[in-house]
């Protein structure tokens, strides 16, 4: 059974602040450009928590995560950031291309994945919940929040004013509403009482802060701060994740052509967008579209990996392609050895010129998919998913001491 609860959040003071300049995306999406733009927008931007510069002479008693808990209690003193005065549930609308995507914010009491309450569709790399487990210890509080879908409508609370609003990086207007009624908290408690949840983004933070539960044991580090959405909202998006492989000791075009084409049609491509079903290629001798000939052949592959994954875009990717041809495991892929990740694909392509040595072009992951992957209890590649547009860091903070 699925709980959530109210909570005091902490909001920066719109008073003291203009949100668009202290609220960031999601840490793994901050590029090194991005965060220079957002150290230069404000002194209380808060890419100096979530995202802090390793300096010189650093230390266990001094580093980028005591320096991040350091600013959080500094601007709690000074006001920037505020305590709400009650437990409330928010209400978060964004706006892009003329579409909405509503979902509600909450504190969801923690599961582990055998519990069969909340739901991964993904494998999680180690690096990253090293890096959040370190500034959760330090700061105490939940800067970004989990991105989870429920497969059932909730009620609709009714909705004053807004409490912050801003237009973000990507020209996505996000509103923040406050929801005290007890009557409407109730109901949507009710709601969701019976439901699974899934996750959609952050699987590596749910990870870090199941950790950080059975290292504290505070009441509040047993619930984490997540935003709601219904599968059925007509605003939710999904985005391809673009892969780029790298530093392989050796790499033919033209020979690695004649081995793809065992088991997939291999056609001219012109550009980078790629339909369900198909996979893209780029590298030193032009581009090519991959279409699997024989699904069935792939079977003997998957053998003693997780359920359908040999219905998956991304998984044959990396079973049939990057790990039997290229030689790249599923270790060298949670290490990062070879392969980076790329949303744009403009941006991916552009990594040929840098010293990269193949791209791979995927479709958009169907949510249908995302959950019967999680209901089989199986689990897609990392970074299969990438669902758009971002929640934003800051918007609100749970703490969890």
């Amino acid at each position: 059974m699925a709980e959530i609860q109210p909570f005091q959040g902490v909001l920066f003071d719109a008073k003291r602040v203009t949100p668009a300049d202290v609220l960031t995306q999601p840490y793994d999406k901050i590029t090194p450009e991005m965060r220079e733009r957002y150290l230069k927008a404000s002194p209380y931007n808060l890419v100096r928590i979530e995202l802090g510069k390793e300096q010189p002479g650093d230390s266990e008693a001094s580093n980028k995560y005591t320096r991040a808990r350091d600013l959080y209690q500094a601007w709690k003193r000074d006001g920037v950031l505020r305590k709400s005065e009650r437990p409330a549930l928010y209400w978060l609308e964004q706006t892009f291309d003329g579409k909405t995507r509503r979902g509600l914010i909450a504190a969801v009491r923690l599961h582990r994945w055998d519990e069969g309450v909340i739901m991964p569709h993904e494998h999680t790399l180690s690096k990253p919940k090293a890096d959040r487990m370190s500034l959760l210890r330090a700061v105490g509080s939940q800067q970004g929040q989990i991105f989870m879908l429920h497969p059932d409508p909730i009620p609709q609370p009714k909705l004053g004013k807004p409490v912050i609003e801003l237009v973000d990086d990507y020209q996505v207007t996000n509103k923040l509403y406050e929801i005290v009624d007890t009557a409407s908290i109730q109901a949507i408690q009710s709601a969701i009482a019976p439901q699974k949840l899934y996750i959609a983004d952050g699987h590596h933070r749910y990870e870090t802060s199941l950790a950080f539960r059975d290292e504290a044991g505070t009441g509040a580090s047993k619930y984490v701060m997540a935003t709601l959405v219904d599968m059925s909202d007509p605003g939710l998006v999904v985005l391809p994740t673009h892969r780029v492989v790298s530093r392989l000791p050796s790499y033919n075009p033209k020979t690695f052509r004649e081995k793809l084409a065992e088991h997939f049609v291999v056609e001219p491509l012109a550009g980078t967008q790629v339909s369900p079903g198909t996979i893209g290629l780029a590298d030193a001798a032009g581009r090519v579209a991959l279409r699997p000939r024989n699904l069935d052949a792939f079977k003997p592959m998957f053998a003693g990996k997780p359920p359908l994954w040999n219905t998956l875009d991304v998984a044959i990717l990396h079973v049939a392609i990057l790990e039997r041809l290229l030689g790249i495991d599923e270790q060298k892929l949670r290490e990062e050895a070879n392969v980076t990740y790329w949303r744009e694909a403009d941006e991916a392509l552009a990594q040929l010129k840098k010293g990269a040595q193949v791209v791979f072009f995927l479709a958009p992951t169907p949510v249908a998919d995302v959950k019967a992957i999680s209901d089989a209890r199986s689990r897609m590649p990392q970074k299969s998913t990438d669902f758009y547009p971002k929640l934003l860091s800051g918007m609100v903070i749970y703490e969890v001491r």
